[in-house]
């Protein structure tokens, strides 16, 4: 028998020593288990031999096979250790490293990883795993207890997405051989169709915010359809009301209780957005609102410099922002919207008088037209149609025989065409 593959068992003399590999009771086939051993070279930091092991197996065959594979993988420096660090344990230590890289993880974003994993990976059988024998059916199930226990489809997949950049770090660490997080089994999210105010409505808000100080905030936002962020960490200095644009460079938003300020997330979300009538003269009116504020406040204001603001001057918190919008909503008697759906408001707005999608997807700030199209798509038949009407109306009719729907009568079918085989294709022209 190879030295490789031995078999033994915990069977234990009078002094309580184990016998190993000598005991009697071997001779009894189905007595012990198998195992194997691989030297895995010298650990150049301890100058100590490596060596990997490995018991439990019922037949030596199990353990050969299982050998040759780890023998196979260490001779090619692909062999990963098994270990005793958890899931649960490893995800501490990764989140605060991978929010130190600066790349891009938003404290937001950190804030609600950190929720994920305590309430839901953590206590979960999968949080109480060794890293190195996670697989993909494990994740899987553990998804699907999610959406079992009526947890939703988004909240879902935003914990699959926690796993899968996890398990990808730990795998380019080499913690892990693989990262099984890849083609898991995620349900389908469904968007739904934004629903919008009809332009009566907004005009019946904007009648009814008009009476507040911060009427011009949701001025500026249903004709411009910036983010809540992006409108609260808007300064004067990003305001050119001589070219008539405005400059989105910041997003002010809630993380943990505290109010922070970072640039744009996205290359595409930093952008100019134009400028309307009414969104210069609400600009216009806000600024001698609050020279006169300043005034009144003298050394009690606050110059922040930001657009939207107290009566102080400090910038405002964006849940005041929200749940400001709600309330002149429901004095307004109007159904129910946010105020972020004030920005999809502005993209129906923008569609129904037939501006261009790509338009509409550069002021929303949006990555891709395709991004816009998906969540505005149903919006755009109407306005399609009316701009193929227009398109068709801009050619004038000269001929007597010209077709319209209203001057033609039924078209009748030639007498040699009358016995043609129908084949259902289109005839070329």
């Amino acid at each position: 028998m190879s030295k490789h593959v031995f078999r033994r068992c915990a069977c234990r003399d009078e002094n309580g020593k184990q016998y190993g590999a000598s005991c009697p009771k071997l001779e009894n086939p189905k007595h012990g288990s198998w195992g194997y051993y691989v030297a895995g070279g010298i650990d150049p930091i301890t100058r100590k031999r490596i060596q990997y092991r490995k018991t439990g197996f019922s037949t030596q065959k199990a353990a050969r096979e299982a050998r040759n594979d780890v023998a196979s993988k260490v001779d090619r420096g692909t062999y990963i250790a098994p270990t005793r660090e958890t899931l649960a344990t490893y995800l501490d230590a990764w989140l605060p490293r991978r929010a130190a890289t600066g790349q891009g993880l938003r404290q937001t974003t950190v804030d609600n990883y950190r929720r994920y994993i305590d309430n839901d990976i953590k206590p979960s059988p999968l949080g109480a795993m060794a890293l190195t024998d996670i697989r993909r059916f494990h994740i899987n199930e553990f998804l699907g207890s999610l959406t079992a226990a009526g947890r939703g489809a988004t909240t879902v997949r935003r914990v699959a997405a926690v796993l899968q950049g996890s398990l990808r770090a730990a795998a380019r660490s080499n913690r892990i051989d693989h990262n099984p997080a890849t083609e898991l089994e995620l349900p389908t999210v469904d968007s739904g169709e934004v629903h919008a105010w009809e332009p009566a409505e907004v005009g019946v808000f904007l009648d009814e915010a008009a009476k507040h100080r911060l009427g011009a905030l949701f001025e500026v936002a249903m004709f411009t359809g910036l983010r809540r962020g992006e409108l609260l960490g808007l300064r004067w200095t990003d305001v050119d009301l001589i070219k008539r644009t405005i400059s989105v460079r910041n997003n002010r938003v809630q993380a943990k209780g505290q109010v922070v300020e970072n640039p744009t997330k996205t290359a595409s979300g930093r952008r100019t957005v134009d400028l309307d009538d009414r969104s210069v003269g609400a600009f216009v009116a806000l600024q001698i609102l609050q020279a006169q504020e300043q005034t009144d406040g003298q050394e009690a204001y606050t110059a922040s410099g930001y657009v939207f603001t107290m009566e102080d001057g400090r910038p405002l918190k964006p849940q005041y922002a929200t749940r400001l919008f709600d309330r002149i909503r429901v004095n307004a008697k109007l159904p129910k919207l946010t105020l972020h759906g004030s920005r999809h408001e502005h993209a129906a707005l923008m569609i129904a008088s037939g501006v261009d999608i790509a338009v509409v997807s550069k002021r929303l700030g949006h990555s891709s037209i395709s991004i816009t199209s998906d969540i505005y798509g149903h919006l755009i038949g109407s306005a399609s149609r009316d701009a193929a009407q227009g398109a068709a109306a801009l050619v004038p009719a000269r001929s007597s025989g010209a077709h319209t729907v209203h001057t033609q009568g039924q078209i009748s079918t030639p007498e040699h065409e009358k016995n043609r085989p129908t084949t259902g294709l289109i005839p070329s022209v």
